[in-house]
Order: C-alpha cells, then sequence, then structure tokens
C-alpha cells in the first residue's frame, strides 16, 4: 500500500483508478471526476518542487522514480490535463474520458520509469491509445492503422536500441542515466534505432507520416491529446535524454539530425501551405514544429537544447489550443474544409482570439512562448556555428537559414488559416451558426493565456527550471541582442505604430462591387486559392506531386516492397494441407542445419 501512495506511483495509479470508475458511473459525472483528478494530479507534483521524490519499486521488474528532467516534462504533462479534461466537459462520448485518462497513466508511467523494460511498455501503450481514440470515428480507422503501424516500428526499433545497449553497458541500465559511449557500429547503430523510435513518436521526418492523415481522420480530441502534445512531449523527453547524457556522440551524427531537423521544419509548412482542411494543415504544422526541437537538441549545447525542450512543451501549449479553437469551428458548423469558412469573428470572437493569439505563438512572434524557445534555438545554433570547423559551420548556417524561413512561412500559413476560417465574407447565415458549449472555449482561452504568460515570463518559468536541470545559473546567447533588448525594440515599435495610427487615421465605409454587382459570398476572393500557386512553381511542382502520389510515404513504400517480396510466397501456398506440411518440414530441416 505504501508503495502505491508514494508520489511517483501516484501519477499513475489515481488516473488508472479514475478510468476504472469512469467505466462504472455516468458520463457527466465521469468528465467532472476526471477533472478533480487532473486538479489533485497537478497540485501533487506542484507540492513535491524543489523536492525530487524517493524512488518505488514492484518486485524486481517495474521501478519507478523522478528526477528533475522527469518532473518538469510531467508538470506541464498535468497542466495540460487539466485543460484537456475541461474541454472534455462539453463531450458526451463517455469512451473518450475514459480513453482520456489512460493515456495520462501510460505517459506518466513512461516518464517516470527509471527501467527499460517498464518504459518499453508504457511507450508501447501510448501507441495503442493512440489507435483507440482514432477508430472512435469511422472515417478514422485507415489512418489509425497506419499511426498503429508506425507505432509498432518505433516500438520495435527502441527494443533493440535498449537490446543493443544493454549488451554494451553489462545487462543494465537505467533510462535517467542513459549513457553509451558511441566508440563503435554496435553503440552507434543502438543510437540511431533510439533516435528514430523518438522521431516516430514525436512525428518528425522520414517517421512522420502517419500525424497529418491521423490529424485530418481522427477525433479532434484524440488528435489535440497524444500527437498535438503528450506524444511530442514524449518522444522528445527520449531523444534529449539520449543526446545530452551519451558520450563522445560523432559530430557527423550530430549535423545528420540537424539536417533532419531542419528538413523536418521545411517539409512540413511547404505541405501544410498547400492544404484546403484546416484539420490537415494543423497536422502538417504538427511535424514543422518538431524539427525545431529536434534542431535545438542537436545543437548538443544547454542553450540549444533548453530551447528544444521548451518547445516542446510550448508546442504541446499552442497546437493542442489550435486544434481545439479548430474543435469548435467544426461543433459549430461541421465543416473543417477553408473553401467552406470565412467570416466567423463576430460570431465565434472568443475562438477567433483565442486561434489568434495561439497562431502569433506558433509562428514565432513576440510577446509569445514561441517567440522564446525559437529564439533560445537560433542563439544555440549560433553557439554551435562560432565553436564548429568551417564545415560544421556551413552545414549549420544552412540549418539555421531553413529554420528561419520556416518560421516565416509558418507566419504566411497561419495567415491563410485565420483569413479563411474568420475574416472574409460567410456562407452561412448567423442562424445557421451552431453555439459551442462554454467548456471548450474555456480551455482554448487557458491555452492561450499560457501562451502569453510564458512569453512574458519565461525567466521565472519555464527557463529558470531548465537552467537549473542542466547546471546553468545563466544563460549565454550567441546573438548580437538579448531576448529582453529584442522585445523592448518590439514594444516601442508596436506603441509608436498604435499611436500614430489613433492620430492619423483616416477610415471610410463604402459598399464593394464586383463587376458593377453587389459584394457577395460568391465573389469572395479565398484564403486558400492565392496559395495554390506554390503548388504550381516549377521547382516545387514535382515534389508535391511525389508527395500527391506517396512516393514520399514510407508507410506505403514499405507496404508496396512487403507485399511484392511476400507475392512469390503466396503463390506456393496454395491451401492444400500436404503443401503446409511439406513446407514445415523444409523449415524444420534449414533450422536444424543453421544450429548445427
Amino acid at each position: 500500500m505504501e508503495a502505491i501512495v508514494n508520489p511517483v506511483s501516484f501519477l499513475i495509479f489515481l488516473p488508472l483508478l479514475i478510468a476504472l470508475i469512469d467505466l462504472l458511473i455516468p458520463a457527466r459525472t465521469s468528465r467532472y471526476l476526471n477533472l478533480l483528478a487532473c486538479f489533485v494530479l497537478l497540485g501533487s507534483l506542484i507540492a513535491f518542487y524543489g523536492i525530487v521524490p524517493e524512488s518505488v519499486s514492484f518486485g524486481e521488474i517495474l521501478s519507478l522514480s523522478m528526477d528533475d528532467f522527469a518532473y518538469f516534462s510531467l508538470l506541464f504533462v498535468q497542466i495540460l490535463g487539466v485543460i484537456f479534461s475541461i474541454y472534455l466537459i462539453g463531450n458526451e462520448k463517455k469512451n473518450l474520458a475514459i480513453y482520456f485518462m489512460i493515456s495520462l497513466t501510460v505517459i506518466n508511467g513512461a516518464l517516470v520509469a527509471s527501467e527499460p523494460i517498464p518504459f518499453i511498455v508504457f511507450w508501447g501503450l501510448s501507441g495503442l491509445m493512440l489507435y483507440l481514440f482514432g477508430i472512435t470515428k469511422r472515417e478514422g480507422a485507415s489512418s489509425s492503422k497506419k499511426a498503429l503501424m508506425l507505432s509498432g516500428i518505433s516500438d520495435s526499433l527502441l527494443i533493440f536500441g535498449f537490446f543493443m545497449i544493454a549488451g554494451v553497458m553489462g545487462g543494465s541500465f537505467s533510462i535517467f542515466n542513459l549513457q553509451p559511449e558511441l566508440n563503435n557500429g554496435w553503440t552507434i547503430t543502438a543510437f540511431i534505432f533510439v533516435a528514430f523510435a523518438a522521431f516516430t513518436k514525436a512525428g518528425a521526418f522520414p517517421m512522420h507520416i502517419w500525424v497529418p492523415s491521423y490529424c485530418e481522420k481522427t477525433s479532434i480530441e484524440g488528435t489535440f491529446i497524444l500527437p498535438a502534445s503528450f506524444d511530442k512531449i514524449l518522444g522528445i523527453y527520449l531523444f534529449a535524454r539520449l543526446m545530452w547524457n551519451a558520450k563522445l556522440i560523432p559530430g557527423s551524427l550530430q549535423i545528420i539530425f540537424a539536417l533532419l531537423g531542419a528538413f523536418t521544419i521545411i517539409a512540413g509548412v511547404m505541405m501544410a501551405l498547400i492544404q484546403h482542411n484546416g484539420r490537415k494543415l494543423l497536422g502538417y504544422h504538427a511535424v514543422s514544429q518538431v524539427g525545431y526541437m529536434i534542431l535545438g537538441i542537436a545543437t548538443g549545447n544547454p542553450v540549444g537544447i533548453i530551447g528544444g525542450l521548451l518547445h516542446t512543451v510550448n508546442n504541446a501549449i499552442y497546437k493542442s489550443g489550435l486544434f481545439m479553437g479548430l474543435g469548435n469551428v467544426e461543433q459549430s458548423v461541421e465543416t473543417t474544409d477553408l473553401d467552406k469558412l470565412g467570416g466567423l469573428s463576430k460570431k465565434m470572437p472568443v475562438t477567433f482570439w483565442g486561434m489568434l493569439i495561439n497562431a502569433v505563438s506558433i509562428s514565432g512572434l513576440p510577446p509569445t512562448n514561441g517567440f522564446i524557445s525559437k529564439w533560445l534555438i537560433y542563439n544555440g545554433l549560433l553557439l554551435a556555428i562560432a565553436q564548429g570547423t568551417f564545415p560544421t559551420q556551413l552545414i549549420l548556417t544552412i540549418c539555421l537559414i531553413m529554420a528561419l524561413f520556416g518560421s516565416a512561412l509558418t507566419f504566411a500559413s497561419f495567415m491563410k488559416l485565420t483569413y479563411s476560417i474568420f475574416l472574409g465574407k460567410s456562407f452561412r447565415k448567423t442562424e445557421e451558426i451552431k453555439k459551442v458549449k462554454k467548456a471548450p472555449v474555456i480551455a482554448l482561452l487557458i491555452n492561450a493565456s499560457l501562451c502569453v504568460f510564458i512569453g512574458v515570463a519565461w525567466r521565472i518559468f519555464p527557463v529558470k527550471m531548465l537552467s537549473n536541470i542542466f547546471g546553468q545559473t545563466t544563460l549565454s546567447y550567441g546573438g548580437y541582442f538579448s531576448i529582453t533588448q529584442y522585445l523592448g525594440v518590439f514594444t516601442i515599435v508596436a506603441i509608436s505604430g498604435t499611436l500614430l495610427y489613433l492620430l492619423f487615421k483616416r477610415i471610410r465605409f463604402d459598399s464593394a462591387y464586383v463587376g458593377g454587382q453587389p459584394d457577395s459570398p460568391s465573389f469572395r476572393v479565398s484564403g486558400v486559392s492565392f496559395f495554390n500557386e506554390i503548388r504550381e512553381m516549377v521547382p516545387l511542382k514535382s515534389i508535391y506531386r511525389a508527395a500527391e502520389n506517396k512516393w514520399l510515404d514510407i508507410y506505403e513504400l514499405s507496404r508496396t516492397v512487403v507485399m511484392k517480396l511476400t507475392f512469390p510466397l503466396k503463390r506456393l501456398h496454395t491451401g492444400e494441407l500436404s503443401f503446409y506440411s511439406l513446407w514445415i518440414t523444409i523449415g524444420f530441416v534449414i533450422l536444424l542445419i543453421v544450429l548445427m
């Protein structure tokens, strides 16, 4: 009993117990019980700030613990848990409430698992939850299957990687002290396997392909709970532990990870630009933002790693907020097709402002949290460039340019999203707009408030926590200006521009005419069609075509290869028992020869 009430195990057993209780009580009661449980989890974790609770073991297999790094990730998981439970109050599906608490259980379990076996179990269960959330909508079955298959690949890579590390390190090791010496092919291979398992979970190139389709087809609740937040935190948590603890990481490997991060940024945002479905657009941005996290951590210096980890939790906040806002739109007008939306700012003003703040944050504009984490990543890159050899400097400079370019394209993409949904002419009359429930709107506003709060109070929370984790009492920047100086200049410019506008504004409202006819929705300027020109650009046309034909889809390519390889074997299986007996005998003989 003492082991169960231990602060570490409490993070697992309480949400699991609540999920079991949810099975027995009415749906409405279960949603409020979930909210209460999430508040209790958050409160208990805050109570232990600065005090790392003792470890707890259940026999020789399950060992749980918590260090400062795990505490940081757990804290934001519980914060998001409270917000998500508020949003789910407005949802009447009982199974979503149960799946949410089980997801919270397995994510907390993975973050406090100090031994490889329980970590692998919780890691795999998070992939199963991804599938269960996905199939709550009939049209999400195919995307959920793809996500589950790639999650299985992630599990396999993780198992093989841990198995090889255990062989090198004498049979046992701790997740919290994962320190393989990368001095031979075995350890380097294991390192790459674990890194790509993390990439699959987080949704980074080339293992990203499940994310956009999952975000488009499955339930909006499952999307912001797992791919937009919890999965990102868990995947980057593992990658950061690997990069920070490993000894003598080859410079070439860091460069490869940095290039993968930069390419993930550009590939994701370029695909997002041409999307006509709001869900799929956000799905590609969920991929693109992972690139910044990997790029920051790949620098190998504390500034870049702190920036990458901060961007992980920042992304979980604003990305889940964007999906929540889009969920409100979908609940209100029953579509996320950008061609069929417009003019909702006056009809859904709170959702509009909530999504706008989250959109500004993901674009990296001050004074939001997205700006702070991107600024730290850029400075981490500048430090790495200053300390590297000429080839390293050249490659990292290209990565920095790609990251800056990706941020500009992100801003353009969210101008498109905001205009298409909330501005311009509306297709619908006011009476056709369904009223959104209060709980999802409150959850969205909390996310938007966190974006601004962290952007303003970043030195106090959470950068101070990360600085303590990595032993950095102060952060030294590689840029010419500190964040405070930059924010000061931005504030002066914003205030000056506002004063000039108020002093000299001259605004005239008049009716609009197109071709001599009064303006109407049929003559509206689409926020989507403007970006269609990008698809036809000569350098990009062939790439977009390849993506549409799934030539860049690692899942589809693998399935095609497997089907071709197994086709001759299918021809050999006629369905007759005698043939099966023959193949079993041949296989047994081959096995004996190999063993001898």
